[in-house]
């Protein structure tokens, strides 16, 4: 059951962060872009290498109780 919970909690973690990393329908860029049209440069310098870095951190995190459940399946 545990295993099924990590799982739940995973996956929509995995997604949104996906979408950060690759600016899904510019899911990224609409954190910071002040109004309709393409973001400018400057903003894409400044904020997206940190909502990069969250999109990884919401990849990565869910990752590590999803195999400490799976490894405890098992033993």
């Amino acid at each position: 059951m545990d295993w099924l919970v990590s799982l739940a909690v995973a996956v929509p973690l995995v997604a949104l962060g996906t979408a950060f990393v690759r600016d899904y329908r510019g899911f990224r860029s609409s954190f910071y872009q002040p109004r309709l049209g393409p973001p400018s440069e400057a903003a894409e310098q400044r904020y997206g290498p940190v909502l990069r870095l969250t999109g990884w951190l919401f990849i990565v995190l869910p990752l590590y109780p999803l195999a400490f459940e799976t490894v405890r399946l098992f033993l």
